[in-house]
C-alpha cells in the first residue's frame, strides 16, 4: 500500500453460476408477463407502476454487477455502489469481515461476502469480495485486515460495538422473517380475491394486495426487529 494509489481494486473478474443470471431473469420475465396478461382484472394503474419496478429492478441488476466495486488504498476504502460511492478513513473502520449467508441450494448469492463494519456497529456490503470473485476471500480479507491496522484502522473488540453489532443483526433477520410473512399474506389475500370474485363479490384489489400486504410487512417488521435484537442481546457468544 502506498498514498499515491490504490493498493487493489476488487472488480468483477469471473462469471457468476449460470443460474445466479438466468433465476432473476427468468422470475422477472414470469412476473411481467402475468401482468400484462392479467391487467384486465386489475386497476389501470397497476400494470405500468409494475413493469416500472421491473425494469427498475432489472437496471439495478445490472449496474450493481457490473458497476459496483471495491476499492483500497493506503487512506481508506471506498465502496463502489450501483449507484453512488462511499469512503471510510480507516479510523473509522471498526472491521472487515467475512461472514456466511447461510445454505444456498440454488447459489444465486456469494456465500462469503464480506463486510465492513464502521465505529456505530453498521455494517456494509463490500462488492466483489467473495468466493465467486476470489479464490480465498478469507485470506485475501485477513490480509487486508492486517495492512488496515497499519494504517489507521482501530485494533481489537470493543463490547460496546460488539453489541450494537448483535442489535443490528438481530433487526436484520426480523425484517427478513416480516418479509417472508408478507408473501404468506399476499398469497392468502390473492386466494381472498378470488373467492370473492367466484362469489360475484366485488373484491377491492388495492386494499387486498398492496395495502394489507405492505400494511402486515410494516408491522411485523418492526415487533420482529425488536424481539429478535433483544434476543440476539441474551444468547450466549
Amino acid at each position: 500500500m502506498d498514498d499515491a494509489g490504490p493498493a487493489r481494486v476488487y472488480r468483477r473478474q469471473r462469471r457468476r453460476p449460470p443460474q445466479a443470471a438466468l433465476l432473476p431473469l427468468i422470475f422477472l420475465a414470469n412476473a411481467a408477463l402475468q401482468t400484462i396478461h392479467t391487467r384486465h382484472a386489475l386497476p389501470v394503474w397497476w400494470t405500468p407502476v409494475a413493469l416500472a419496478a421491473f425494469v427498475a429492478i432489472g437496471v439495478w441488476g445490472v449496474l450493481a454487477e457490473w458497476r459496483a466495486h471495491t476499492v483500497v488504498t493506503a487512506r481508506g476504502i471506498t465502496r463502489q455502489g450501483p449507484l453512488r460511492a462511499r469512503t471510510w478513513a480507516w479510523s473509522a473502520v471498526y472491521d472487515i469481515r467475512i461472514e456466511n449467508t447461510g445454505n444456498q441450494p440454488l447459489n444465486v448469492h456469494p456465500r462469503w461476502p464480506a463486510y465492513l463494519y464502521d465505529s456505530e456497529g453498521r455494517r456494509f456490503l463490500l462488492p466483489q469480495i467473495n468466493e465467486w470473485q476470489l479464490a480465498d476471500p478469507y485470506a485475501e480479507v485477513g490480509a487486508l485486515r492486517e495492512a488496515a491496522w497499519r494504517y489507521g484502522m482501530p485494533y481489537g473488540q470493543r463490547a460496546e460495538t460488539e453489541a450494537r453489532i448483535l442489535r443490528q443483526a438481530g433487526r436484520r433477520r426480523g425484517w427478513q422473517w416480516a418479509s417472508v410473512a408478507a408473501v404468506v399474506v399476499f398469497g392468502l389475500m390473492m386466494l381472498v380475491a378470488l373467492a370473492e370474485d367466484v362469489a360475484g363479490r366485488p373484491a377491492s384489489l388495492f386494499l387486498l394486495l398492496l395495502v394489507i400486504p405492505l400494511a402486515a410487512f410494516g408491522l411485523l417488521g418492526l415487533l420482529l426487529a425488536e424481539y429478535c435484537a433483544a434476543r440476539a442481546l441474551r444468547l450466549p457468544r
